[in-house]
């Protein structure tokens, strides 16, 4: 018997990645450990959208790999940029892509049985691995979907599309059937996944016989998800502004499952550099999409991520992003510094702004994030909200949980909550959690 352990980093994409890969190594008769010293295969699923990732992956492998592991394999998009680099550093000797993944079940196998001494598959076509998904015999009540992946925007600084490849978008009927089959085992909350979720155009199921092929954009989908019985919320990340459609905003106002909350990457608030980034919009543009969001749906949302440090922004530049921060009220947002990735256009920009200035300013810019936020949480005091219970917390009978927004949601209780919905009567705000007590 051979075990498994699986390190996974990075994005909600790569969780649900790893997921699946750990469905089919038990498919094929693995057996996963949480242990790591009783492994005799270590897979590492990774991330490089930030700078030494590749740094951190051999770290990782040095503290988990022991004299029992056999087998060290590394995909995602740190093995997609590093390829063969990886080999010959700290054991590794399996090397895939996040799109060919599929096929590592046999890769171990090879090993295994000396057939191999090292393999390598980045292959970047699309598609394929969906067919070789085996379907879930136990779920959670809140699950992932993927809709579609890659990316054709190609922002200066992001590394996906040399990582992901270019965007494909599942066919409709398939993820139809995903997400019934969740619901049967009883999945309530489904969040669709995708590098530019909004720009999916995945081929429809026919209507009849011999009609010709349609392609449904995301508001089409969402609206057949939405007829599917058993679905408590939907949710979906992440998007694009650019793709942003009138019709998607009067879907969330329609709907009391599909949340009123929306991921919406600004990035920057200054238009040189929102170019400089290839973004496809503008700062007015941007702004003026949240204020027609807002007239359409009223309690809608919103969450973004934000660059600070781009190649030759200036302080008075960086202070455009600021005050769209604080024009926009963000519930929860995301903020890095800028790191080079290579084989991108920004890394070989010139005017590279130093490590110093993009700490003093990323500090900034969070006290402004982190004052929308908690601004927005204390209005929620006196509230009764609907709550998805995740986790246990750190003390006993204390778990947490997200509400529509995202929040976490903070409740005593002498019972079992995880997976179950509550309604909380919220009781008092922190900066990055509400607390309160089941109604």
């Amino acid at each position: 018997m051979h075990y498994f352990y699986i390190e996974t980093y990075g994005c909600q994409m790569n969780v649900y990645d790893s997921y699946r890969i750990k469905t089919l190594m038990v498919s094929y008769g693995y057996m996963e450990t949480q242990n790591h010293m009783e492994a005799d295969i270590l897979i590492f699923y990774t991330c490089n959208v930030r700078e030494k990732a590749k740094q951190k992956l051999l770290s990782s492998i040095g503290m988990l790999r022991t004299k029992n592991t056999k087998v060290i394999a590394v995909g995602g998009c740190v093995a997609q940029a590093e390829k063969d680099s990886l080999f010959g550093k700290r054991g590794i000797n399996i090397v895939f892509g996040p799109q060919t993944y599929h096929n590592l079940p046999d890769y171990i196998s090879d090993i295994l049985q000396g057939k191999e001494s090292r393999i390598i598959d980045v292959d970047l076509s699309q598609g394929i691995k969906f067919k070789h998904f085996k379907k879930l015999e136990k779920a959670s009540a809140s699950e992932f979907v993927s809709i579609q992946e890659g990316c054709d925007n190609f922002c200066s600084y992001c590394i996906v599309p040399y990582t992901r490849g270019r965007e494909y978008s599942r066919p409709a009927a398939d993820i139809l059937e995903d997400i019934k089959h969740l619901v049967r085992l009883g999945t309530k909350e489904i969040t669709l996944l995708g590098q530019n979720v909004n720009s999916y155009h995945g081929e429809a199921p026919y209507i009849t016989i011999g009609a010709s092929k349609e392609t449904w954009r995301l508001e089409r989908l969402i609206q057949e998800i939405l007829e599917i019985n058993g679905i408590k919320r939907l949710r979906y990340v992440s998007p694009h502004p650019k793709d942003f459609t009138e019709d998607l905003m009067k879907l969330h106002a329609a709907s009391n499952i599909l949340v009123p909350f929306a991921h919406i990457p600004a990035q920057s608030g200054n238009n040189r550099i929102l170019k400089l980034m290839n973004r496809g919009h503008t700062r007015e543009q941007y702004l003026e999409k949240l204020e027609k969001f807002r007239s359409i749906c009223p309690c809608i949302q919103f969450s973004s991520d934000f660059i600070v440090g781009f190649p030759s922004e200036t302080e008075e530049e960086f202070y455009d992003t600021v005050d769209l921060v604080e024009k926009a009220k963000y519930t929860i947002s995301f903020s890095f510094k800028y790191s080079p990735r290579k084989g991108t256009l920004a890394s070989t920009m010139d005017d590279q702004v130093p490590e110093q200035e993009k700490t003093k300013r990323l500090h900034t810019l969070q006290k402004a994030l982190l004052k929308s936020q908690k601004e927005f949480n204390k209005s929620l005091v006196g509230k009764t909200m609907e709550v998805l219970f995740e986790r246990p917390g750190k003390l006993q009978n204390q778990y947490i949980g997200k509400n529509i927004y995202l929040q976490s949601v903070i409740v005593e209780s002498k019972n079992n909550l995880i997976g179950t919905f509550k309604n909380v009567k919220v009781s008092a705000a922190y900066d990055n959690c509400v607390i309160g007590d089941i109604v």
